[in-house]
């Protein structure tokens, strides 16, 4: 069952998909269009889920689930999963894209999750870089709006940081 994304709990549990690109408004609507049906037919063995989907910065899709009224399956879970398979097929986009992606200005852009500490080396990121954290940390709507988009040096690069200051002295 589809409920706004403002009206979804804090206590929420969410899914974050990253797009391998940036969206142009006409594939955010295609996507919420698509989605949007899909979440109000979502079910976990016959119960309907009560969920939404919002589209972030034209980069990130975000399913959220209301599981104090009923939780997600397995089952459930690879549903919502083929419909980001069946979306990144028709409009050739990668969502389950695994970069690490950060604010350069207003810009959302991505480096390999495999090279951070050349992306700090390089200048690319800073202490102060935003970087939208997509992890194991990340599971509610609360924690969406608290540790989600924060600086480099709050998210796991802070290591690489330490390392890269430590190398220079």
């Amino acid at each position: 069952m589809y409920i706004s994304f403002e009206q979804i709990p804090q206590t929420a549990r969410i899914w974050i998909y990253q797009a391998n690109r940036t969206l142009n408004d006409n594939e955010v609507s295609l996507i919420e269009t698509t989605l949007e049906p899909a979440v109000t037919k979502w079910a976990a063995h016959g119960t309907a889920l009560l969920a939404s989907v919002k589209v972030f910065h034209n980069r990130f899709v975000i399913i959220a689930l209301d599981e104090s009224q009923y939780e997600a399956s397995g089952c459930s879970i690879d549903a919502s999963s083929r419909w980001f398979k069946e979306l990144g097929a028709q409009l050739n986009i990668d969502f389950f894209d695994r970069s690490q992606a950060y604010l350069d200005g207003t810009e959302i852009k991505t480096f390999s999750i495999f090279q951070p500490k050349k992306a700090i080396e390089s200048g690319l990121i800073s202490a102060d870089t935003i970087v939208f954290v997509n992890n194991n940390n990340i599971h509610t709507l609360a924690d969406l709006s608290t540790n989600w988009q924060v600086k480099a040096t709050d998210s796991y690069l802070k290591r690489f940081f330490n390392h890269t200051t430590a190398l220079a002295q």
